[in-house]
């Protein structure tokens, strides 16, 4: 699974989970020439391009310090929701790269020729779990919808539910379709994961369809105990439409 671990590791890098310096601490790791050779380079890069702190990391500050405040006023015991809140403090505190020297290092590892060679040998199983490493990724790899529909057959192939919505989640607002994952989730009566994929794409999503092909009453009463997180995606009529049938 090496090429597993490079991607991984360039991956951590361009959503900015890792400063420059520590993306050259993991790439030495690696044994392969090839990566020997992008350590070389992007030295280099780092060499020529000071790090310093622009709007853009005084923006991402900001912005990470709304998320923490909010997410901190909800006062949640879910352990992986204080997982997350603990990670975007690391964040906070941690030193980023300056917009420009974040930019020349992601161009140069994107078209590397022995980078792009790792990402083409993953099976789709391997390409699904890589992304469903990561909750909504600044920068997940772009796909069109034929490479999504591929990635969410082999995960219901496999019945990997976690890993779809997290695929879906990656993608939000990209113009994709996931409705072979609604599907798959009404069909198990499954309403956790509905709801986790409402709430997290609720606005990719035909929520008229949703109301119409969910008939389970565990699984409405299921989905009614999740209305903090699914609510603001229904209109009143939607959502009066979809309780009526507990009765």
């Amino acid at each position: 699974m090496k090429n597993m671990e490079l991607l991984n590791i360039c991956y951590k890098y361009f959503n900015r989970f890792i400063n420059a310096n520590e993306l050259i601490i993991e790439l030495d790791k690696q044994k392969e020439t090839e990566v020997k050779n992008m350590i070389k380079d992007i030295k280099k890069i780092i060499k020529e391009n000071p790090n310093c702190v622009d709007d853009f990391i005084k923006k991402r500050k900001e912005s990470l310090k709304k998320m923490i405040d909010m997410h901190e006023k909800f006062n949640s015991k879910d352990e992986k929701v204080i997982k997350v809140i603990n990670k975007m403090k690391r964040d906070y505190e941690r030193e980023e790269d300056c917009l420009d020297r974040w930019t020349k290092i992601t161009e140069y590892i994107t078209n590397n020729e022995y980078f792009n060679n790792s990402f083409e040998s993953l099976t789709d199983y391997e390409l699904l779990m890589f992304i469903g490493q990561n909750i909504k990724a600044p920068f997940p790899p772009h796909f069109d919808q034929d490479t999504i529909d591929k990635l969410i057959k082999v995960g219901i192939e496999k019945d990997e539910r976690e890993l779809l919505w997290r695929l879906a989640f990656n993608y939000e607002g990209k113009g994709l379709k996931f409705d072979k994952i609604v599907d798959y989730f009404i069909k198990n009566n499954d309403d956790f994961y509905l709801s986790e994929l409402i709430s997290a794409v609720g606005n990719d999503l035909d929520i008229d369809y949703i109301v119409d092909k969910v008939n389970d009453k565990e699984m409405i009463l299921g989905l009614k105990e999740s209305e903090p997180v699914i609510r603001d995606y229904f209109t009143d009529e939607q959502y009066d439409k979809l309780m009526s049938k507990l009765k």
